[in-house]
């Protein structure tokens, strides 16, 4: 049911809310990327990275970069 109304598994819909709140986070704050991992609900900062790069193509660091810039 989930699928059929949102186009998407629930678990790739809860990771894109997350890499969402990450972007947000990244871009408005000095916060590290580690404590901005941890409060997107990533088990650790490599997997925010992992999976950020996976649907961004680019990493957290050079996200926050292009951002402050």
């Amino acid at each position: 049911m989930f699928r059929s109304e949102i186009g998407m598994p629930p678990h790739r819909y809860l990771i894109i809310l997350r890499i969402n709140k990450a972007q947000r986070l990244l871009a408005k704050s000095s916060m590290p990327i580690a404590e901005i991992a941890i409060e997107c609900g990533f088990s650790h900062q490599e997997h925010l990275t992992r999976l950020f790069r996976r649907h961004l193509g680019t990493t957290p660091a050079a996200y926050r970069r292009s951002k402050q810039n």
